[in-house]
């Protein structure tokens, strides 16, 4: 019976030599995983203050486009900011558009003169060959979509007949309106 426990003692056992064998396998893996975790850590250091470097680069530049403290919502504020300009650029006029509107709609006998404009509304001065010339024009004008045309001054009676045209941009942001 001794004899069995010596054999079952001995495939148990290993020679001294394999324990440090796997004594410095079980200290190179340690080694090799603490530098990975500490290389792990320097990264993540570094990421953390690049974060926050980035951070607060974009709070000033907050800060400078809402003139002042940002808040707790600053994008929100920013688009919010943003749909009040795009909706009083949609008011103004645009000397581009209003040239083609003007050209477009403009008879055979009509020129236009002069046109002056501020950010809101303008006016447009010109001469017709004829009375019904001008009726032409200012009922063409009338159906334009970008721009809303009133009469300001006319003298029918002189031949070319001259006139003063008012103009208005049109609210952009609204719905067309329907003819009837």
């Amino acid at each position: 019976m001794t004899t069995q426990n010596d054999t079952n003692t001995r495939h148990q056992c290993l020679p001294e030599a394999e324990h440090r064998r796997y004594g410095r396998i079980l200290l190179a893996i340690t080694v090799a995983g603490a530098l990975f975790c500490g290389g792990q850590a320097v990264r993540w250091w570094q990421e953390h203050a690049r974060a926050a470097r980035l951070e607060r680069a974009v709070h000033e530049v907050y800060e400078r486009a809402l003139g002042g403290d940002p808040g707790k919502s600053p994008y929100g504020r920013l688009q919010f900011e943003l749909g009040k300009l795009r909706a009083e650029a949609s008011q103004r006029l645009d000397l581009v558009e209003l040239l083609a509107a003007l050209s477009r709609r403009a008879p055979e006998g009509v020129r236009i003169t002069t046109v002056s404009m501020a950010s809101q509304n303008g006016v447009a001065s010109g001469t017709a060959a004829t009375a019904a010339d001008f009726e032409r024009y200012q009922a063409a004008l009338a159906a334009e979509g970008l721009f809303a045309f009133s009469v300001r001054s006319v003298d029918l009676y002189q031949t070319p007949v001259r006139f003063e045209l008012s103009v208005k941009a049109r609210d952009r942001s609204a719905p067309p309106r329907e003819d009837q």
